[in-house]
Formats: C-alpha cells, sequence, structure tokens
C-alpha cells in the first residue's frame, strides 16, 4: 500500500467550494477504481486555502499505470483539471510501523485489498510447493488454488463475500481438506511459511501482522481436525464463512 498525498493552495472562498463540489465528482471515479483504497479530503482550519487530498493507493504502479492508464482516470482529471495549478505537492508515501492498528475498518483495507492478497498467496505458495514437508499435501494442487485462497482471505478480513457466492463458501472451503491428514509438522511448517509470506507482503504494521496470523493459527487448527476425517465425511452445517477483525475472531469471540 502507498498513500498519495496532495497539497493545495486556493484563496478564493468562491473557487474553493467549487473545487470541493468537483472533488466530489471526482470521487465516484476512485470509488470504482480497484486500485483505490480509500482517500479523504481535509481542509485547513488556520490557513482556510491549504487543502491535502489523501489517497490510499495498492501501490504506486497499481496508481501510475493501473489507474491513469485505464478509462477512470479520464473522467477524474475532467472533474479536477480546473485546480491543477493550484498544487503545491503531489508525493507518494510510504508507511512505517508508527501507526494506530485501527486506521482501517477492516483487515481487509488493513493489508492492501484483494491485491495485496493475491501477492501474499503468490509468495507462500511458491515456497509451499518446494518444500518437502508440505509439498505431499497439495498433491491436488491447482493454479487456481492460489487465486481461490486470495478470495477467501479477502471475504474471512472483511472484503467482498465472494467465495460464499462463487466457490462453496465455509462448507466448500472445509470440505477440500477432507482427508488430508495434515500433521503436526505440517501446519507448524505452514504457519511459519506463511509467517515469511506476511512479513514480506503485508504493511510493517506489527498489530495488523499478529491479528492476520492470530486467523491462520485459528484457522490451521480447525483445518487440521477436518483433515483427520474421511473424504467422503458429511460435516453437517459448518455456518458462515468466518469474518475475523481486529479485536474478534470468527467465531464472534474477543480474540487473543
Amino acid at each position: 500500500m502507498t498513500i498519495e498525498y496532495i497539497r493545495y493552495r486556493i484563496a478564493d472562498p468562491e473557487r474553493r467550494a467549487a473545487f470541493e463540489k468537483a472533488y466530489t465528482a471526482a470521487a465516484e471515479q476512485l470509488d470504482a477504481a480497484p486500485q483505490c483504497l480509500g482517500y479523504d479530503l481535509a481542509h485547513g482550519v488556520e490557513e482556510p486555502d491549504r487543502y491535502i487530498l489523501r489517497i490510499e493507493w495498492t501501490s504506486v504502479e497499481d496508481h501510475l499505470q493501473g489507474f491513469r492508464g485505464g478509462p477512470l482516470f479520464g473522467p477524474f482529471l475532467a472533474s479536477v483539471r480546473p485546480y491543477i495549478d493550484d498544487i503545491e505537492e503531489m508525493k507518494h508515501y510510504a508507511r512505517t510501523p508508527v501507526a494506530s492498528a485501527r486506521r482501517a475498518a477492516t483487515l481487509y483495507e488493513a493489508v492492501g485489498g484483494a491485491p495485496a492478497l493475491r501477492r501474499l498467496s503468490d509468495t507462500f505458495y511458491e515456497t509451499v510447493l518446494a518444500d518437502p514437508v508440505l509439498a505431499p499435501v497439495f498433491a491436488r494442487f491447482t493454479p487456481e488454488h492460489r487465486d481461490h485462497v486470495a478470495v477467501w482471505l479477502a471475504e474471512v478480513f472483511g472484503g467482498p463475500a465472494d467465495f460464499t457466492a462463487e466457490l462453496g463458501g465455509h462448507q466448500g472451503l472445509l470440505r477440500g481438506h477432507l482427508g488430508l491428514t495434515i500433521t503436526d509438522a505440517q501446519r507448524s511448517r505452514w504457519l511459519e511459511l506463511m509467517s515469511r509470506a506476511v512479513d514480506k507482503e503485508l504493511p510493517p504494521d506489527p498489530a495488523l501482522r499478529r491479528r492476520v496470523m492470530d486467523y491462520f493459527d485459528w484457522g490451521t487448527r480447525i483445518a487440521q481436525d477436518v483433515s483427520r476425517q474421511p473424504a467422503d465425511a458429511d460435516l453437517g452445517d459448518p455456518g458462515p464463512t468466518p469474518r475475523w477483525g481486529w479485536e474478534k475472531d470468527g467465531a464472534g469471540n474477543n480474540g487473543a
């Protein structure tokens, strides 16, 4: 994730009102852009001629090549073009570990959305498939599996419910683990490799990484239990896909 700051100075009060109206229109394009994770426009209190626009992008490349190279940029630029000369700064910034754990409403937003989860899944499975301890567990691995994992995590962490809508939901996820007989050593190794992938791909926020790894610890325990049942076992109704947030686990209890 990267944060873009655009600082404006607009002296005329009537022009400031028009500027805010223009960004209300431009924001529709930001809302529609998958590369944009959020934005806000702040107005100076001590210096009312100043504005700061803050936009969270999945990455610098996604902003400059994805959004600016896509169909939404034209309408966005048309709305704000009259104010380009009022810009005093337009830069990208990277977060540091010094941050509040509650800066995003959901873990999905905090990790960087679907693109970050896809990168996490890709990085993780590159190591898993070459690992002698875990390779036997993934003997039936398909390229679609890593995509499905990213979709599952997006839903669990508070994003779109696409896994439930398109990929079998909680029941489908659990059934995929039946008969795998996952050992304690394999579960531990899975967590070790996932921790490395999290360190590489997710923002450097200790609280965020801790909550993400709390989920993986919780989820792999359930997966291991299910894996000890035969492939044709009846799981009954496992309930909806769990949701995992800053404070509550997938069962609705306070997280550790």
